[in-house]
């Protein structure tokens, strides 16, 4: 963190050894550096705004709109204070004098003249900002006699306009003084309501190209364009721009994968697990995953739903009571990062509880980092051991060479009983039929065991896992769904399948009882396949 001078008591100055000259030219001198500063501006300027030092994720938001880049895109988590950091970037360049026209846009014209208001009042009610930089309200526009304007315009230092403006209003042509808008602020443009319809995105979207990015001197080039919001679509505007090559973008999130909070002020580790369990008992963790962590989900169109989720814990009697019986068995899959350097890409382990009589998949571990071969070898043993699972399947399609015969060599070493099983990408069902043999088509072929709720999630390690399949098939990651997917292929390479229930058994004669019985044993030891 930068450390800044702090506010004198200009009055007092003499009583610390220095004349109050001295000391406010010191201050002016520190002053000046804020001009290409917006953190140290936030810091000296406005303290009363910024109370707590800044988090990771403000840093780079900072960094972004202070960067050369002309058209910025930024998608920020709610409620960390985005808001006030774009109104301090405006404040910064009236303050310094370093642009003559201001835009000024929200998803309606109340509350983007809100916010030009707040930045009016920030900027009369500091007495800092008088001492130092004069009072704004030196201006010689005429509001009453100038219709181009909204009447919640206004001019600070006599110089520059700060005009308001809502989402679909008129932008183009707008001429302050022969000078087109230089700094237009595009703050939570896209409601969250309106994004959902298709006709709307569509008029905001010709809106926005054709009309608002059309508003700028396309001459001189002196503007800057800095947009910030968070995600509330996976086709709206904000995911676009985030796509595009022409904008300088920043994605954010509240807290990592394993739900470490960036911003503990704001929400510490617990409360972001109590908000997650929250939005699932309310069966909307898509909007957790939307708000706090700018992940593109659908509710309405994606092939895994909120809704299909089901939840267990370890420590459950009847999860325990199932373990314990022998009813589930458990079983490791793989999926290395498809990398030589494979520490530079996540590599994913997970483990399965498999009930093939109560027709239930447990999803119970997961382990998703970038990891050495060495350190793969490590995690696949740990948890095979800790789970008593020794069918282990991994993907070794691209990289054979250098995963079956170390790994297999590393667990012969430490004597684990398993069973080392090759696993290749196969194709999807549905819709996804006609996909190569990728990931796409695995990962659909999930689909029908959620939708029949045969599959549980494990409440304190699903996050991850969730936060992919809701995004499918437009994640940032693959790396756990895809290991996960590929339980159908494992269990059909150990003939595991559903038996039926009691009611669903029809009248066998007594005869082929025997057979069937004979089919039905249990298997040997080191073999948790099922043989006819």
């Amino acid at each position: 963190m930068e450390t800044v001078l702090a506010q004198p008591d200009i009055k007092n100055a003499s009583q610390n050894g220095m004349d109050q000259l001295t000391y406010r030219e010191l201050l002016k001198q520190e002053i000046f550096k804020c001009a290409d500063n917006t953190r140290l501006t936030a810091k000296m300027l406005f303290p009363d705004l910024f109370t707590i030092d800044f988090s990771v994720i403000h840093d780079q938001i900072l960094d972004a709109i202070d960067s050369e880049h002309k058209k910025i895109v930024i998608a920020a988590p709610r409620g960390i204070g985005k808001t006030t950091i774009a109104r301090t970037f405006a404040a910064k360049a009236i303050l310094f004098r370093q642009v003559q026209f201001i835009m000024y846009l929200s998803n309606s014209a109340g509350s983007a003249e809100e916010q030009t208001e707040n930045i009016k009042y920030e900027l009369l009610g500091n007495t800092r900002i008088q001492d130092y930089f004069g009072n704004i309200k030196d201006s010689d526009f005429d509001y009453a006699k100038d219709d181009r304007f909204s009447k919640l315009a206004w001019v600070a230092f006599g110089r520059t306009l700060v005009l308001p403006r809502g989402s679909g209003q008129q932008v183009r042509g707008r001429n302050w003084r022969g000078q087109r808008p230089q700094l237009i602020i595009v703050d939570d443009l896209e409601d969250r309501e309106e994004v959902r319809n298709p006709e709307i995105r569509k008029a905001q979207r010709e809106w926005f190209f054709s009309d608002l990015l059309k508003c700028v001197d396309q001459f001189k080039k002196d503007y800057k364009i800095v947009y910030i919001d968070t995600l509330k679509h996976p086709n709206s505007l904000l995911q676009g721009l985030l796509d595009s090559p022409d904008w300088h973008s920043v994605h954010l999130s509240l807290c990592d994968d394993k739900l470490h909070s960036y911003v503990p002020e704001y929400m510490s580790d617990k409360e972001i697990r109590i908000e997650l369990d929250r939005h699932r008992r309310d069966g909307i963790p898509h909007v957790f995953y939307m708000e706090y962590m700018n992940i593109v989900t659908s509710a309405a169109d994606a092939a895994f739903k909120s809704e299909y989720f089901q939840y267990y814990n370890e420590s459950d009697q009847e999860f325990q009571e199932k373990l314990l019986s022998g009813d589930i068995v458990n079983l490791i899959l793989v999926d290395p990062a498809k990398t030589v350097e494979m520490h530079s890409a996540y590599s994913a382990i997970v483990c399965w509880g498999v009930d093939i009589k109560n027709h239930q998949y447990y999803f119970r571990d997961v382990v998703a980092e970038k990891l050495y071969p060495d350190e793969l070898y490590d995690q696949i043993y740990l948890m095979a051991k800790r789970y008593k699972a020794y069918p282990i399947g991994v993907e070794v399609t691209s990289l054979k060479e250098f995963i079956k015969q170390p790994l297999e060599n590393y667990l012969r070493m430490r004597g684990l009983p398993y069973e080392l099983i090759e696993l290749t990408a196969r194709r999807g069902t549905g819709e996804y039929a006609d996909k190569n043999r990728g990931k796409e088509g695995r990962v659909a072929g999930l689909v029908p065991d959620y939708r029949q709720k045969h599959i549980w999630h494990n409440r304190a390690v699903s996050h991850t896992l969730e936060e992919q399949l809701l995004s499918f098939p437009r994640p940032k990651r693959w790396d756990v769904m895809d290991a996960a997917a590929y339980l159908i292929e494992m269990l059909e390479k150990g003939d595991r399948y559903f038996l039926p229930t009691e009611d669903q058994v029809y009248d066998i004669p007594k005869d082929e009882y025997a057979e069937l019985e004979q089919m039905n044993e249990a298997p040997p030891k080191l073999d948790w396949r099922f043989y006819a």
